[in-house]
């Protein structure tokens, strides 16, 4: 009976924190996120912070130079970037708008000759205004959020630098947490998520920069306007799964099209064609087997941790599946290595 009623208080233990992990799943996504997060920025900059103390660094002054060489290429970058950034899509915006006023006018003229009557919304330069003056609020009003977010990265950044000066100490304690005989797995389960995650990112990285590139390299031929931040949309957007490239071609589609329709139609043969050469190419080349993932797995990993965490769920998904899976992995390696032991 004691055995019993503990089971029955595990049980309910267990069903209350989950209770409470799902009524707070927000806030615990958003906790999550920050330490995957550091975890990630940790993984990107070791190599660095390794070859520093190689050099004669101390762990702490090759983790400060690692986060800080980090912060200054991502200042730089956003310094470079941003006015231009700003600029051409207030002015893409701008050109896009009378396309859009167009294709309304031609889908509601062809409902009409269906018989279909489609209600009046006013002019689109009304509705584009007034969505402008609805973002400006929205913008004003979240100004909290994003310092919020930047607070976030900075506090990732953080842990990301005491992760990798106190790495090899805390390799070491969490390894005395780890029972004698299972410490062999645990290393070979941590070396795998870690081979795994930087192939990974590594393969994601090298992918994005092939087809921004390539899409830039198409649009200037065809002569589309805007082409280095039509290709810069695409570039970035590639790293969402399935919806990044979807997104990204529509600007791209409504930029030619304000110049001609056989542009237009150039402009997405051209994206598929990208988007082919990535999938079929691109992608298995940069991407070791050992890191891919099944397209299915993929497209169901997105979906269910988009639904749960928005957007992070989506960048994080298929990193946490190839995460999962080089666990399983290395955990069913040492099974058979246990089963075959004499």
């Amino acid at each position: 009976m004691p055995n019993v009623s503990r089971r029955a208080a595990r049980w309910a233990l267990a069903a209350l924190a989950l209770l409470i992990a799902f009524e707070k799943r927000a806030e615990l996504a958003r906790i999550l996120a920050v330490f995957l997060m550091a975890a990630a920025f940790t993984l990107l900059l070791l190599p660095l912070c390794a070859a520093l103390e190689r050099r004669g660094l101390s762990p702490s002054g090759a983790a400060l130079c690692s986060v800080g060489a980090f912060l200054m290429l991502a200042l730089l970058l956003v310094s470079a970037f941003l006015p231009y950034l700003v600029s051409h899509t207030i002015a893409l915006i701008r050109r896009v708008t009378p396309t859009m006023s167009a294709l309304l006018a031609r889908g509601g003229a062809l409902l009409a000759q269906l018989g279909l009557q489609a209600e009046p919304r006013g002019e689109l330069s009304d509705l584009l205004a007034g969505s402008m003056s609805a973002l400006t609020a929205l913008l004003a009003r979240t100004g909290m959020s994003a310092a919020a977010r930047a607070g976030q990265v900075a506090f990732a950044l953080v842990i990301a630098y005491y992760l990798l000066r106190e790495r090899r100490l805390l390799g070491d304690h969490l390894l005395l947490l780890v029972p004698l005989q299972s410490r062999a797995a645990f290393l070979r389960a941590l070396l795998g998520c870690k081979n795994a995650v930087l192939g990974y990112l590594s393969g994601v990285l090298k992918t994005s920069l092939f087809v921004g590139g390539a899409t830039f390299l198409g649009l200037a031929l065809l002569g589309v306007r805007d082409a280095p931040l039509l290709s810069l949309f695409m570039g970035v957007l590639e790293v969402l799964p399935y919806i990044g490239p979807v997104l990204a071609a529509a600007p791209i589609v409504l930029a030619a099209l304000g110049q001609s329709a056989a542009r237009a139609l150039a402009a997405l043969a051209l994206v598929v064609l990208v988007q082919q050469v990535e999938g079929n190419f691109v992608s298995p080349y940069f991407t070791a087997s050992a890191t891919s993932v099944h397209p299915l797995t993929a497209l169901v990993s997105v979906f269910v941790l988009g639904s749960l965490m928005g957007l992070w769920g989506i960048l994080l998904a298929v990193p946490l599946v190839v995460t999962a899976r080089s666990v399983l992995w290395s955990a069913r390696q040492a099974r058979l290595l246990r089963e075959g032991a004499p």
